[in-house]
């Protein structure tokens, strides 16, 4: 009779453990929604730049495992910010973590924006890890949405598009946070034809920020720049503009070897506003405490827009 008992009660811890591994794959890296965040702003220092609009983005290096100097590396790009004083930031990378919470909100809190974030891999409740992107702005988030760029290149990997409408001097402005696939070129250039889309889909003046893993002369960007304008191009028609990739981020004999980091304005906004002004920011090592340490292992695009005459 014992032997009759054990097997069912087996069998079902064995069903049991079998739902929960199979409940833990499914959710161990998943898209997140609601967005989260604060779209309000704080008290912000510097001059509001009322006649232009400043945008950056940079892919910030979440660095999990290890989180490379990250604690360090958010000082830098805070005192960025600070200097520079971008009305829009764009941030792919955006880790998570029990210790170190969001890299967005830190930020935010060291420099008065207002963000939002959503998570695009990992999941805190089941990795207690998750990275993705994020939106900080000087001026109210009115509206936000996500939206999953496929297909995967892989079973637990998610690309998204981070949308907010911002309420800027210059009016409302549509700005779209990405970070597209590196590990399938034939994913990638799918993921980078539903952005093109995505982007044409609104009534406001759209730009598009971020890490496209996909260089100037590629058929990817030259798809979405048919319908978009890419501001540093159009502000440096002979510029390099290299934006990737460092490997040690405590060695400043690096340089940056290609260009795959954008801001890009569709062209429909063309009747309202144009690119004044494009650089890179943020693409070199910083003396800091005795050591050289960069940023992020990418540059940034810093972007300034004006309205047309």
């Amino acid at each position: 009779m014992s032997k009759v008992r054990t097997l069912p009660l087996r069998s079902h811890w064995v069903l049991m453990g079998g739902l929960l591994i199979t409940l833990w794959l499914a959710n161990v890296s998943r898209i997140g929604t609601p967005v989260q965040g604060d779209p309000v702003p704080g008290y912000i220092s510097g001059t509001s730049h009322d006649a232009t609009l400043r945008l950056l983005t940079l892919n910030m290096l979440h660095g999990f495992p290890r989180f490379e100097h990250l604690d360090a590396r958010l000082g830098l790009i805070a005192e960025s910010m600070r200097l520079e004083q971008p009305d829009v930031v764009c941030l792919q990378e955006v880790g998570w973590t029990p210790r170190r919470g969001n890299s967005a909100a830190r930020l935010a809190e060291a420099t008065g924006y207002g963000y939002v974030y959503a998570r695009a891999n990992g999941n805190r409740w089941a990795i207690l890890f998750e990275e993705g992107e994020a939106i900080l702005s000087r001026y109210p988030i009115r509206e936000t949405d996500v939206v999953e760029l496929r297909p995967r290149a892989g079973g637990f990997e998610h690309r998204i598009a981070l949308i907010a409408v911002i309420e800027t001097p210059l009016g409302r402005l549509r700005v779209i946070s990405t970070h597209l696939t590196h590990g399938k070129a034939e994913a990638n250039a799918q993921q980078a034809t539903v952005l093109a889309v995505l982007a044409r889909d609104t009534a406001f003046p759209t730009v598009v920020c971020g890490d496209l893993n996909a260089e100037e002369d590629s058929a990817q960007v030259e798809l979405l720049t048919r319908s978009m304008v890419d501001t540093y191009r159009s502000a440096n028609p002979d510029g390099v503009g290299l934006t990737c990739c460092i490997d040690d981020l405590a060695n400043p004999g690096q340089a940056f070897a290609k260009r795959i980091d954008y801001i890009l304005l569709t062209r429909e906004s063309l009747e309202e506003l144009r690119v004044y002004a494009a650089r890179t920011i943020l693409d070199q090592p910083q003396a800091l405490e005795g050591r050289w340490l960069w940023p992020s292992d990418h540059g940034g695009v810093l972007t300034e827009l004006m309205p047309q005459d």
